[in-house]
């Protein structure tokens, strides 16, 4: 059991490191939903040929995986606002700090998950430090409510998503068709909303959402797959250093100020982080 849980949070840290490259690249895209849409059309290319091998997923199935999507597109959504109204540095940390606590309580009481008391400190910790490192003032209300709400979402979007990949036949069978059927709802709403003029937004930002969605797959895959074999409010927790990272291409790719408060809320994320990881892992 703790080996497993050891992978699973290995894949846990993985996809934080690439996460924040995959925020970044869409804080950084001119126009937040032709770049989100742009991931998508990656995760199609990448998912089509697996999900022909794969055949059907089982029919239990289905309703988590349609749950799944309608969740990831509202947060997406979401997402695109809070960025669009905030600065990534501000923004990211207070969308990421409800995660980690809020999901590892109702992973407990929802999926049976396990997490002791020094465990959970450290969870708490890392969204002590996350709501820290965002500052007083360093966001807007409209900012703090959008981060907020995206925040809600991502625990919602958690707890689905751990749920589906535990019953599904294996794990490759959620994670192909979710990224599959995920392909389509956002740019239904771009060209919705955009009409002919998503073409030319999507031609604008085709370099920043193509590479944003490499590291979206490359990101997300691990997190599904971490989060069959590990605890999910651990899961959340690894995965929040992703900020970590995330405060630094803010920095230096973004022209984003980092302050003496964003960094002391950095070292409260590490040690919340590391305080998980030895608990769930090594116990």
């Amino acid at each position: 059991m703790a080996t497993t849980a050891a992978v699973g949070l290995l894949l846990a840290l993985v996809s934080a490191f690439t996460s924040a490259f995959a925020h970044a690249l869409l804080k950084s895209g001119v126009n937040k939903l032709a770049t989100l849409a742009w991931i998508r059309v990656v995760e199609l290319l990448i998912a089509l040929p697996l999900v022909l091998w794969m055949g059907l997923p089982p029919a239990m199935l289905w309703p988590w995986l349609l749950a799944a999507v309608a969740v990831h597109a509202i947060y997406q959504v979401v997402l695109s606002w809070s960025y669009a109204v905030s600065d990534f540095t501000a923004a990211y940390p207070i969308a990421r700090g409800f995660v980690p606590i809020f999901t590892a309580l109702l992973g407990m009481a929802l999926l049976g998950d396990r997490l002791d008391g020094i465990a959970l400190v450290g969870v708490a910790l890392v969204s002590g430090g996350i709501l820290f490192l965002a500052g007083k003032g360093a966001i807007t209300r409209t900012g703090f409510i959008a981060a907020a709400i995206t925040g809600l979402f991502t625990t919602t979007y958690t707890l689905v998503d751990a749920h589906g990949v535990r019953i599904a036949p294996d794990m490759l069978t959620f994670v192909a068709w979710f990224f599959l059927l995920g392909a389509f709802p956002i740019p239904l709403l771009l060209f919705a909303r955009y009409g002919r003029e998503g073409r030319v937004l999507m031609s604008r930002d085709r370099k920043a959402g193509l590479v944003a969605g490499i590291m979206a797959v490359i990101s997300f895959a691990p997190a599904l797959f971490a989060l069959g074999l590990a605890p999910v409010g651990a899961v959340a927790a690894i995965r929040e250093t992703s900020l970590i990272v995330g405060l630094v291409l803010g920095s230096v790719m973004l022209k984003e100020k980092l302050g003496w408060q964003r960094i002391c809320g950095g070292l409260l994320v590490t040690a919340g982080t590391l305080g998980v990881i030895a608990r769930t892992a090594f116990s």
